[in-house]
This record gives structure tokens, C-alpha cells and sequence, in this order.
């Protein structure tokens, strides 16, 4: 009796000390089976546990989804709405969105499936509405909105995925398996908005997008477990970090709103630099308060691992080099060589195809030479991709420079991405749902982030005297920025510790 109550206290507190992993503990002992590697209870066949995998893996890439789509239609849709390169660039910004963190524990609040599920018909919705926009505001705008939804449906999958299945071989198949989605998004995107472009018009892309993801709001009910709610709504809502909500994401998007208008507005002229400075501002703010407030959005605690901490931000640059050399080249290709958006697509899909076999090259890999390498070798592939694409010519060959591009480039992306989830799914179990989540934030800001910066780069080049008379030269000093974040990624590799 004795020992009963002490171990009955021991537990209370422990749990009293960690209330933000109580539902992953529970979800995961409702889920799982006793033993690590077998299929999980609420699987009743090997198909249904694939597609709840699939589901998994595309809503993590939804993102990517949803670049492919609209990368090969950049100067179609800016032609036919007539855009400012400033208003083209928002376009795939946009799509990146920096809501993941508030998502990520509205997820534990409201129940992951009914979030999945809503994100899912969000996002249905939201593409068949922007088939019908009738300028580039609302453009810009509804492609927010699908930014948004990205971010909605991303945490509660990944939170599932790792609560679903326990630390082994499974679970390591299962997570190795996302870094296929990227590539797999970016096919079903590019193709299937090339040949919707093609016959109709760009504005079937989104169509398609629509029918995708109504398609997988089916899947996701039928296959994804549903487990209740534990604790409060009232007591964490009255705890949820409002004031870190606010601040990130208004910090965020003033930064990415000042990087792109700077060159058609002026850097100096006043609305720039009040939302460089009132952005930098918010950023500080938020920094400042999570360090103190009992609830925080970001818990500071997943900083105190230092190669995660490297992790993400070697990701994090990494990954935009590899969005803003995919943006610019599409846009190259139908700006300068005049390419149609199908012919553009033929041309992204080796870079996807290739990317799937990388994928489980680097899944082979981790298990026999030390994570490090691995991602050493993606640093180098992003950085030696990046190179090649500088000398891309009006008539230069694609098979010469572009394809071997594109196929190394996309190493970078598929190792560091498969090292990054492993290791956390490794070393870090009691945060593995938060520390992927961040993991994934930093992707989606990459893009916002590295397109602003690189449109800025471009804008300047473009309206100098120079670069009015050399086409190229814009797009080339936008190149020589994804080579600025490709070394910027590299530099972090050596100070990993991952075995």
C-alpha cells in the first residue's frame, strides 16, 4: 500500500513537471502495439497503415504540393492578371506561411483528427475559390490562406505519426518514408498543374488542387486514429500564448512584406523601414516573452540540445537555397527561354524522380556511416547545385548545366531532411511532436523568407542600368543568393554531434 502511494505521488509529479507531453504518453499507449515493430493496433491491414502513411507524408509536403503548382505557372498567372514582380513573388511566399507553432498546439487542444480534417476541407476550398480570382490582391491573399492551411494540417500529422508508432524499425521506416513526400508533392504539383495549364488554363491548377485535397479529407477520416482529448479545453485555452502568437507571426510577415516591396517602394522610403523596424521589434518581443511566460508557444527547452539547434538552422538555410534556385529557374524558363508551363514541368521532373531514389539512399545510409556525413553531403550538394545553375544560358543545353542541377540539389534536401527527423525521433522523444514541428516552421519560413530576399536582390538588379540590358543578370545575382544560403547552411555541419 505503501509503495503503491508513493509511486502513485512519484508519477503525479512528474506529470505535474511535463503537462505538455501528458497526450503524446496516452495517444501513444492507446495506439501502440507491445511489441515496437509491429503494425499498430488501429491498423486492421497492411493497405490501411500505407495510406495513413501516405496521408502523413503529403501533408507534411503540402507545402511543396503546392510550389509545384504554382512555380511553373508564375508568368502565366502574372501575365494574365498583370503582376508586378514584387506581387509575382507574394504568389510563393505567400504558400509558406509562419503559423506552425499556433497550430501545432491548437492541435493538442481541439483533437489532431478534427484539426486534420478541417485543414484538409480548408485547403479544398480554399484552391477552388482561388480558380476564380479576378486580380492579384486576392491572389496574394487567398494564397496566403492556403499557406495557412498548410500549416493547420502539417502538425497534427506529424504529432500522430510519432505517437502512433514507438522508437524502432518501423517507426524509422515510417519517418524515412516523409522524405519521399517532398519529391512525390512536387511531381503530383507540377505535372498535374502542366497539363491542367496546358489544355485549360492556370486557373484549372487549382481545381485539381481542390479535388487533391478533398480526395485526401476522404483518406484522412478513414485512416488516421482518432483518440479523445485529455485535460481541460478551458484551463489550456486560458494558458494558450496569445501574445507569442501574435508577435511571431506579425513579426515575420512585416520582415518578409519590407524584403520584397523594398525595391518597388524605395528601402528608404517610410514604409519600409517601419516594417523592417516594427518587425524586428515583434521578433525581439516574442524571443523576450517566451523566455518568461509559464506556457510558452516555442518552449525554449528544445533549444538546450545544441545539434538540434544546428539542425534546424543548417535546414533552414539549406532548404532556401534549394526553393528560391527552384523559383527562379522556373521563372527564367518561362520569362527568358519561353518555355509553356507543361514543357517547364517535363523539365522540374527528374529533379522529383531522382529525389525519390535519394530518399531511400539516405534512408540506407543512416543506419551504416554517421549522420554528420550525411549531412555534410547534402551541404556540399546544395551548394554545388546551386554553382551550376549561375551559368544557365538563354540557349545554353539543359541536359549541360540545368539537369545535373537539379538532380544534386535535391540530395541536400532529401539527406538533411531524413537526419534531421531521425534524430529527433532518436534524441529527443519527449519532444519529438514540438521539436519536428519547429523543425518543419523553419522549412515553410525559409521559403517566405528566402524569396523576399532574393526578389529584392532581383529587383535591384533588374532596375539598374545594367540589368535592363542584360536579361540574365537579375536572375544570376538571384542565383548567387541560394549560393549565400547554401554556404550559410554549411557552416553549421561541423559543429553536429550526430552519430
Amino acid at each position: 500500500m505503501h509503495s503503491t502511494s508513493l509511486s502513485y505521488i512519484h508519477n503525479t509529479n512528474v506529470r505535474s513537471l511535463c503537462p505538455a507531453f501528458d497526450i503524446e504518453v496516452e495517444m501513444a499507449r492507446s495506439l501502440i502495439a507491445s511489441d515496437p515493430d509491429a503494425r499498430p493496433k488501429h491498423f486492421r491491414n497492411l493497405l490501411e497503415e500505407c495510406l495513413f502513411v501516405f496521408m502523413v507524408m503529403m501533408a507534411t509536403a503540402s507545402t511543396t504540393f503546392l510550389q509545384g503548382v504554382v512555380v511553373i505557372n508564375t508568368a502565366t498567372i502574372s501575365k494574365d492578371l498583370v503582376m508586378t514582380p514584387a506581387q509575382v513573388t507574394w504568389i510563393s511566399a505567400a504558400i509558406g506561411g509562419s503559423f506552425m507553432l499556433f497550430f501545432g498546439k491548437t492541435a493538442d487542444l481541439l483533437g489532431r483528427k478534427l484539426q486534420l480534417l478541417a485543414g484538409m476541407a480548408f485547403l479544398s476550398l480554399t484552391s477552388l475559390a482561388t480558380a476564380f480570382v479576378p486580380n492579384p490582391i486576392s491572389l496574394n491573399i487567398l494564397c496566403g490562406f492556403l499557406g495557412l492551411g498548410t500549416a493547420v494540417i502539417s502538425p497534427p500529422a506529424i504529432g500522430t505519426l510519432f505517437a502512433t508508432y514507438p522508437e524502432g524499425r518501423r517507426r524509422n521506416k515510417a519517418a524515412g518514408a516523409l522524405g519521399c513526400g517532398n519529391p512525390i508533392g512536387f511531381i503530383l504539383g507540377s505535372v498535374s498543374s502542366g497539363l491542367a495549364t496546358k489544355y485549360y488554363s492556370w486557373r484549372a491548377s487549382f481545381v485539381v488542387i481542390a479535388i487533391f485535397f478533398a480526395l485526401m479529407t476522404v483518406s484522412s477520416f478513414w485512416t488516421m486514429p482518432s483518440t479523445p482529448r485529455i485535460g481541460s479545453l478551458r484551463v489550456e485555452l486560458r494558458r494558450f500564448d496569445y501574445l507569442g502568437t501574435v508577435l511571431t507571426v506579425a513579426g515575420f510577415a512585416l520582415v518578409s512584406a519590407a524584403l520584397t516591396e523594398g525595391p518597388d517602394l524605395g528601402w528608404q522610403s517610410r514604409q519600409v523601414v517601419l516594417m523592417f523596424l516594427f518587425g524586428f521589434i515583434c521578433l525581439l518581443g516574442f524571443t523576450t516573452w517566451e523566455s518568461y511566460y509559464p506556457f510558452p508557444l516555442l518552449n525554449p527547452v528544445v533549444w538546450k540540445n545544441t545539434t538540434y539547434t544546428l539542425c534546424v538552422l543548417c535546414v533552414f538555410f539549406g532548404y532556401m537555397s534549394f526553393m528560391t534556385n527552384l523559383f527562379w529557374i522556373s521563372l527564367y524558363m518561362q520569362s527568358v527561354q519561353q518555355l509553356s508551363s507543361l514543357h517547364i514541368a517535363v523539365r522540374l521532373l527528374p529533379q522529383a524522380l531522382v529525389g525519390f531514389i535519394w530518399s531511400y539512399i539516405g534512408q540506407a545510409l543512416v543506419s551504416k556511416i554517421p549522420g554528420k556525413i550525411i549531412m555534410g553531403i547534402g551541404g556540399v550538394a546544395y551548394l554545388v547545385g546551386a554553382a551550376l545553375q549561375i551559368f544557365v544560358g538563354q540557349d545554353t543545353s539543359y541536359w549541360l548545366l540545368l539537369f545535373p542541377s537539379l538532380c544534386i540539389t535535391v540530395i541536400g534536401a532529401d539527406f538533411q531532411f531524413i537526419v534531421s527527423n531521425l534524430y529527433i525521433s532518436k534524441q529527443m522523444p519527449t519532444q519529438s511532436s514540438l521539436a519536428a514541428g519547429v523543425l518543419q516552421t523553419a522549412m515553410r519560413l525559409a521559403i517566405s523568407i528566402g524569396l523576399a530576399i532574393s526578389a529584392a536582390v532581383y529587383g535591384i538588379a533588374a532596375g539598374s542600368s545594367a540589368g535592363r540590358a542584360d536579361v540574365n543578370l537579375p536572375f544570376e545575382h538571384a542565383y548567387l543568393c541560394s549560393i549565400m544560403f547554401a554556404v550559410a547552411s554549411f557552416l553549421f555541419i561541423p559543429f553536429m554531434k550526430i552519430e
